[in-house]
C-alpha cells in the first residue's frame, strides 16, 4: 500500500545508499550516532528509510537518546529527511537511562517474558533493548516488531515497555510519523514515549 511502512529489520547493516548518509551524520556538529537497526522504508514521493540509532549529545556532559533516523531516497540521491527521538535520557531520579543494545541482557529478557505472559494477539520479536527506568520496580524499555495475528497480519515496529512487579504493559507505534517531502532536508524531533512515562507531544528544534 502506497505511503505504508514495509517493515524488514535488520542489525547487520542497511542498503549501502542509506549508509553512506547514516555515516554522513556523524559529520554534524553536537551529537554521534550509532547504527542500531535498518527498520524498513515507505513509499512517498520518493522512498523514506527508517534507521533506528543511538545518539549521544557531545556537549557538556555526554547524554544518549534513542532515535528513528529517517532518509529519502529520491533520483537524486539519498539525503536526511527528519529525526525523530524516540527515548530520551531522564536526569532526574526515577529517569530514564537509555542505553542502547542488541545484545539484550537475560534479566531484561526475563523482565519481557514474565510481564509478557498471557499476552495475545500478536506475535513479538524484539530487536533492542533501548533502556530502563527505576519506578516502582523495573520498567525495560524495548525496540520490537509486533506482528498481528490476522488472516492478513500487518507487522508493525514499537516501542514497547513493561514492568514485572506491575505487569504493565505500554506500546508506541515508532513509525506513526508522516515524512512528507515538506519535510525534505530538515531535521526534526517528536517527543513521542509510551503512556506509562505521561510525556506530552512536543517538538525539539
Amino acid at each position: 500500500m502506497l505511503g505504508a511502512w514495509e517493515v524488514k529489520v535488520s542489525t547487520s547493516g542497511m542498503p549501502q545508499k542509506v549508509a553512506t548518509a547514516f555515516d554522513q551524520l556523524n559529520e554534524m556538529v553536537g551529537a554521534e550516532y550509532t547504527f542500531v537497526a535498518y527498520l524498513g522504508s515507505q513509499v512517498v514521493n520518493g522512498t523514506n528509510h527508517a534507521v533506528l540509532a543511538e545518539q549521544t549529545i557531545v556537549a557538556g556532559k555526554d547524554t544518549k537518546n534513542a532515535v528513528v533516523v529517517i532518509f529519502r531516497e529520491t533520483k537524486e540521491g539519498v539525503a536526511l529527511s527528519g529525526i525523530e527521538r524516540v527515548l530520551e535520557t531522564g536526569g532526574e531520579l526515577g529517569g530514564i537511562k537509555v542505553d542502547v543494545t542488541t545484545n539484550i541482557p537475560a534479566e531484561a529478557k526475563d523482565a519481557f517474558t514474565t510481564t509478557m505472559e498471557g499476552f495475545v494477539g500478536c506475535k513479538i520479536e524484539l530487536i533492542a533493548l533501548l533502556g530502563t527506568q527505576m519506578t516502582k520496580g523495573n520498567n525495560y524499555i524495548f525496540a520490537a516488531t509486533s506482528t498481528s495475528v490476522t488472516p492478513e497480519p500487518e507487522t508493525k515496529v514499537c516501542m514497547i515497555t513493561v514492568n514485572p512487579m506491575t505487569k504493565d504493559i505500554a506500546f508506541a507505534d515508532l513509525l506513526a510519523a508522516k515524512h512528507d517531502v515538506m519535510s525534505l532536508g530538515y531535521a526534526f524531533t517528536w517527543l513521542k514515549r509510551g503512556t506509562s512515562f505521561g510525556a506530552p507531544l512536543g517538538e525539539w528544534p
